[in-house]
This record gives C-alpha cells, sequence and structure tokens, in this order.
C-alpha cells in the first residue's frame, strides 16, 4: 500500500486551467463520493491555487491515472492538455509534499497562515463524507503537525501577508490608495471574510457586501459596520463603487462584460479597480479589455509575493528541517503500518494452509466424535499459533523496507 498525490497548482498551470478543475465547497460531497468509487481512500484539496487528491493504493500507476482522468473529466479538459501541468507523487514524496503545502512552503505567499485551515477543512470534509481511513488521516494530522510547529517555531508567517491582504495591497496601488473609497465585496465566505477586515484596515469609508446567502452577508457587514446589498442587484452598484473585489464560490460568472461595460457608461471616465479573488473566476476576463476597467485575478499577486519573499527565506530554510522531522516521524509510523499487514498477510496465509491441511486429515480419519474433532482442530490451532509467534513478534520489530519485501517474496504474500 503506498500514497499517491496528484494535482496541479499555481506554479504549473495558469489560472484558466485551475479554475475548471477547482471543486466549489458545495460540490466536494459529491466529488469525494465519485473519487471513493474510484481510489477508495481519498481526500481532496481544493483552493484558489490548487486542486490536489491524495489516496493509498496497492497500485499507484493505476490511482495515479484515475485521479488524472477524474480531473480532466471533472474540468472538461482533455487529459492531453491537463496532463503536463499535473504532478505526481508517491510514497513519501507524496506525503513530503502535503507537509510542505500545509506548512505555507508551496503558496504563492510564503508562509501565509491560510493554507493549513484549508489543509484542515480538506481532513474534516473527507472524514464527514467517509472517504478518509486511517493511513489519510495520520498523513493529515502529521502534515498539520508540521504547519502548527512551522508558524510556532520560526518567523516564517511573520509579518507575512495573506492572499487576502496581498490583493487589497495590489488595489491599493491600483487605485492610488483605498482611504475614503467605497467598496463592493462580493462572497461572505471564509475568503470574503479576510478581504472585508483587509479592506477596512486599509482604510476604505463604505463597504457594501453581497453574498448568495443573504444571512452570511447581513452578519459579515454588522461584524464591520458595513452595508448589505442583494446579489442580483450588485451588478448596478458598479457604477457607484471605486473598487469591486470578489470572492464568490461559484463554477459561473457573477459579472459578464455587459454588466461592467454598463457600469463604465455611467461612471463618467472615473476607473474602476476590480479585484477577482475567486477560482474559478467570477468576472468574465474580458471585462479587463474595456476602457475604465483595471482587472486583476489571484495571478497578478505575483509581485507582491517576490517583495516579501527575500525577508523569509531563512525561517523557510527551518521550516524544511520541521518538515523532514515531521516526515521522519510520519515514516517510521508508516513503516510500522506496512508490518502489521504483513503480519496480517502471514497469518492468513498459516490460517488457510491450516484448514485446508486439516480438511485433509479429517477426510483420512472418517467419521469422528465431535469431541474427537475439536481435539484435532485445537492441536492444529496451537501448533499454527506457536509456530507464527516468533516470526510475527519479529516483525513488528523495526525492519527495512527491503527486509520487509524478503518475506514477502519468502512467503509467497
Amino acid at each position: 500500500m503506498r500514497l499517491v498525490a496528484v494535482g496541479l497548482n499555481h506554479k504549473t498551470a495558469p489560472i484558466h486551467l485551475r479554475e475548471r478543475v477547482a471543486v466549489p465547497r458545495n460540490a466536494l460531497p459529491d466529488a469525494l463520493a465519485d473519487l471513493g468509487e474510484r481510489c477508495g481512500e481519498a481526500v481532496l484539496v481544493s483552493t484558489c491555487n490548487r486542486t490536489e487528491i491524495y489516496a493509498v493504493s496497492h497500485n499507484p500507476g493505476a490511482s495515479a491515472d484515475a485521479i488524472e482522468a477524474l480531473l480532466a473529466g471533472y474540468g472538461g479538459i482533455d487529459r492531453e492538455e491537463l496532463s503536463p501541468h499535473l504532478y505526481r507523487s508517491v510514497g513519501l514524496d507524496a506525503a513530503r509534499h502535503l507537509f510542505r503545502v500545509a506548512s505555507g512552503l508551496d503558496s504563492m505567499m510564503l508562509g501565509e497562515s491560510e493554507i493549513l485551515g484549508q489543509v484542515r477543512n480538506a481532513l474534516a470534509a473527507a472524514s464527514e463524507s467517509g472517504s478518509v481511513g486511517v493511513p489519510l488521516s495520520r498523513l493529515f494530522h502529521g502534515a498539520i503537525r508540521a504547519g502548527r510547529r512551522a508558524r510556532e517555531e520560526t518567523d516564517v508567517s511573520r509579518n507575512s501577508l495573506s492572499l487576502s491582504y496581498a490583493g487589497v495591497q495590489l488595489v491599493q496601488r491600483a487605485a492610488g490608495g483605498l482611504a475614503g473609497l467605497r467598496a463592493l465585496l462580493v462572497g461572505a465566505g471564509e475568503a470574503g471574510r479576510l478581504l472585508a477586515r483587509a479592506l477596512r484596515t486599509t482604510g476604505v469609508s463604505d463597504l457594501l457586501v453581497a453574498n448568495r446567502t443573504p444571512e452570511r452577508a447581513a452578519a459579515l457587514a454588522e461584524r464591520l459596520n458595513g452595508r448589505t446589498v442583494p446579489l442580483d442587484e450588485a451588478a448596478a452598484t458598479l457604477a457607484h463603487v471605486d473598487v469591486a473585489v470578489m470572492a464568490a464560490d461559484a463554477r459561473t460568472p457573477v459579472f459578464g462584460v455587459a454588466a461592467l461595460a454598463a457600469a463604465v457608461a455611467e461612471r463618467e471616465g472615473r476607473p474602476l479597480v476590480v479585484l477577482d479573488m475567486s477560482v474559478p473566476r467570477s468576472v468574465d476576463p474580458e471585462a479587463g479589455q474595456l476602457d475604465g476597467v483595471r482587472l486583476f485575478n489571484i495571478d497578478d499577486l505575483s509581485t507582491i509575493t517576490e517583495e516579501t519573499l527575500e525577508s523569509r527565506r531563512e525561517a523557510a530554510i527551518k521550516v524544511e528541517a520541521i518538515v523532514e522531522e515531521e516526515l521522519a516521524r510520519f515514516s517510521e509510523w508508516w513503516d510500522s503500518l506496512e508490518a502489521v499487514e504483513l503480519v496480517k498477510s502471514l497469518r492468513e496465509r498459516a490460517e488457510t494452509v491450516r484448514q485446508r491441511e486439516l480438511a485433509k486429515a479429517m477426510r483420512r480419519l472418517g467419521d469422528l466424535a465431535p469431541d474427537q474433532a475439536a481435539v484435532i482442530d485445537a492441536l492444529t490451532r496451537a501448533l499454527t499459533s506457536r509456530l507464527m509467534h516468533d516470526p510475527t513478534t519479529a516483525l513488528k520489530t523495526s525492519l527495512s523496507k527491503t527486509q520487509l519485501q524478503a518475506i514477502r517474496d519468502l512467503f509467497r504474500l
């Protein structure tokens, strides 16, 4: 049994591919059910910058192929188009990748803390759907521990911008400052809440919140002294705000080109800055071609990330060491799990042989009284148990992978 990880992220795929395979929260249960049918035990991590699937398999190549086919089918993409943008990892390489992700080392914004919560949420969703067992649960708990240690024991997250704050900083630069401006926020989930706080911190004076669920919009607006706008009226407000920030969780755009063009016509030359942090995108990218509209998406944050990278390089080295420590701990447990499985297989083989030989002996002995048959059965059980005791005890000690494989080969397991 081996770990398998297949996915794509901001380093390997442009946003127009990432958004097609992204799994919205409301579609997660169905996606996990599909994964369970194809791969058995699996966890799906889907964020604005990555979609990754982790599984355990006795045939890693076949499972990776199945995951790749699922991602391609979900996004409606030819596998030939998608495959060059995917990465595949097996065994400890798959575990190392997840540990680095949870520790913030693989993020667009080095050390950002949002990803740790997203990894936790992915495990929780898989647990609720029944698609995760002990191996993947242990893997994810190890990754979460590594991520927590990275933030507690190093400075990798100190003064680190979250993606939300980096996005608002980008908007602030484009607008020449946000103090006293009016902003529209679409989306009141976790990402929306982070963006709303960032907008308030940078001086936005009037915050309008729209969301598919009005109650969520009202709760967020009340918390930050903002106002709500019905989602079906949000497009009309584009003519009257200075910036619009999108954090919606939907597979189709909230604002098309026509909505932005209508807003531009009413703005009398005043520019509109739009930040689309949604994946899939909530604003038709063609709207960025309109005069008077400055449209940014999450991939445009690279300019901000480069500026903050240098100050945390030393901390990142320490985080890599933490990752390796936690990986060694997980590896030791995984090896013991392999030994447990081998013990089980060996005992099952011994029991199969015992029953087969017992049946042969019973046929040769003819009719026996029940108590006589019970004595012979007990004798064979005792002999088998005694013969298996020392080998299984030895297997539970620390054995190398080579030794474990030699035992499999010896007993044809």
